[in-house]
């Protein structure tokens, strides 16, 4: 039988997808489960695989292809007849897919199913494969409540897996019937979170996180005409549906705007997140107005004499703010505790005097810009790190306990603590050891820059070797950083000072203004011995103050 297979969403309320990669070509023959495809969405890449064994028949959607979801992209001959039962379509690896069933039976064609069973106007909500072939779940934030109205492609609910949070959106219009799952819950892959009362007595089953319908291209939204009163009148949109992925609804609520204006870029007219910043940044000429006429009216008073301020008097549910503690911060605290009660930590401290390096981070910063790279300081620590890790390879190390053998690496991925409004997350980046400053300098801009934006891959947040925590941009001369387990060990980067210092000449000592800053190690004592991190630092501040070297 044929089975068309539909682009799946892939878990983040996306809109369309892009065909990255096909990994088969018609008439491969494939296994249940084999990956066929790479599909890039705004935050991840992600590989779908097959939902049965059988032969590709066909391929509907050629690489680069931006495709919307539930577009059939190919279709599977499968070796048996009758109808084929699909689950969740979607996942980051071939090895951890979920895929449907066989197919048995009669002839006919068949598309993937959702995991969203209904039942007359009931449709029961399953939780989606995030898209990193992740098992659960957790519920930070319901958006909604039992008894509310939503419309098609509303957020409904906040989900945190262990790589990111998403928003996930409602399959269809309807009344929020019941919501099965509390805040704070791990729920498994697959389970009924809400129930969704349709105003159709037909079943609904369509993709549970679609953020747009695969129907006919719709016409390019209109620009925004402001009004006479300086407000935004809303667009004219086919079907009278404002269609947004979850970021645009996310930012459009803590911005206060009505997405009904706002002009989307995506297929179909969707809004995506940068449709409502960009509208945000030169659409709020009434506040505006409003903000300017208000203050000209306060200027216009008389000034009066400023009365004592009275004595703040709170009630007593105003003394405290009580946050739940879930989510990323929760994740965070889980990662931290168990290194701490796992590795006995030893930070040892090296102050460096980092005069030379501020001169030449000055020049290339300059030969950066010409070729659009942002030169920092850190690229030249990750450069001398990685130096150092080749002399002192225990501290590029894990425990394997599982084995009970010590695992020395012989390359250096760096991970690097990345500090976004989520929490703290650490990217990597790969073959650190082996890139030039400019090139880690580039790499880095690109790959933080995303992690903060929330489009980082789940495969670029494992498999460091060794991690470098950073908090000199913000402030604090020292710190004891906690290893991000099961490393051996992390380096501590802190502020630049300039003061006073003894500098050795020909003619003796003189006092001059220096540059420096504080490097800190903190290792695994089962592994290393603080000899190791104090022997590390001392090659780092080699390097470091005569960077030079870090070219030979």
């Amino acid at each position: 039988m044929a089975l068309e297979f539909k682009l799946p969403d892939i878990g983040e309320g996306i809109a369309e997808g892009e065909i990255v990669k096909w990994l088969v070509a018609a008439g491969d023959v494939v296994e249940e489960h084999q990956a066929v495809v790479e599909v890039m969405t705004d935050k991840a890449t992600v590989e779908v695989p097959s939902p049965a064994a059988g032969t590709i028949a066909e391929l509907r959607a050629g690489e680069g292809d931006v495709v919307p979801v539930g577009d059939v992209i190919f279709v599977l001959e499968t070796s048996g007849g009758g109808s084929a039962a699909a689950s969740a379509p979607a996942s980051a690896a071939a090895s951890a897919a979920g895929g449907g069933s066989g197919a048995s039976g009669g002839g006919g064609t068949a598309t993937v199913a959702a995991p969203a069973a209904a039942t007359g106007g009931t449709l029961e909500f399953k939780l989606p494969d995030i898209g990193e072939g992740i098992a659960e779940g957790e519920i930070v934030k319901w958006l909604v409540a039992a008894g509310d109205a939503v419309d098609e492609h509303q957020a409904v609910v906040e989900v945190m897996t262990d790589k990111a949070t998403v928003e996930v959106p409602s399959p269809a219009a309807g009344t929020i019937g019941e919501l099965r799952a509390n805040e704070g819950d791990v729920v498994p892959v697959g389970s009924v979170i809400f129930v969704l009362q349709t105003a159709g007595g037909g079943s609904s089953a369509s993709a549970p996180a679609a953020a747009a319908p695969a129907a006919a291209p719709a016409k390019a939204a209109a620009a925004a005409a402001p009004s006479s009163n300086g407000a935004h009148a809303p667009i004219e949109r086919p079907g009278g549906k404002v269609l947004a992925v979850p970021s645009a609804r996310r930012v459009a609520r803590d911005l206060g705007i009505d997405l009904s204006s706002v002009p989307g870029s995506g297929r179909n007219g969707v809004i995506r997140r940068a449709d409502v910043e960009a509208f945000a940044s030169g659409g709020s000429a009434a506040p505006a107005a409003a903000t300017t006429a208000a203050k000209a009216s306060v200027a216009t008073k008389p000034a009066a004499a400023s009365p004592k301020p009275a004595p703040v008097s709170l009630a007593p549910t105003e003394r405290e703010t009580r946050i739940p503690f879930r989510g990323v911060r929760r994740k965070i605290a889980e990662a931290m505790s168990r290194s701490m009660y796992t590795a006995p930590h030893f930070t040892v401290v090296e102050e460096l005097d980092v005069t030379e390096l501020v001169a030449v981070r000055a020049r290339a910063k300059d030969y950066g810009a010409k070729r659009d790279i942002k030169v920092t300081y850190m690229p030249f620590i990750m450069k001398a790190a990685a130096l150092a890790l080749r002399d002192f390879p225990m501290l590029n190390a894990k425990l394997d306990e599982s084995t009970n053998e010590i695992v020395r690496y012989n390359y250096v991925d760096l991970g690097i603590a990345t500090d976004t409004p989520n929490g703290l997350i650490v990217p990597v980046i790969r073959g650190a050891d082996s890139k030039a400053v400019l090139e880690l300098a580039s790499d880095l801009n690109e790959l933080a820059g995303r992690t903060r934006e929330g489009k980082v891959k789940p495969e670029e947040l494992s498999g460091s070797t060794f991690s470098i925590t950073n908090a000199g941009n913000i402030g604090g001369i020292l710190a004891t950083p906690i290893i991000n387990f099961p490393e051996v060990a992390i380096l501590g980067v802190h502020r630049i000072v300039k003061r006073p210092g003894v500098v050795e000449t020909p003619d003796g000592d003189v006092f001059e203004v220096r540059h420096y800053m504080n490097l800190s190690c903190s290792v695994d004592h089962r592994l290393a011995d603080g000899a190791d991190g104090a022997r590390f630092l001392v090659r780092m501040k080699e390097l470091l103050e005569d960077p030079v070297l870090l070219a030979l």
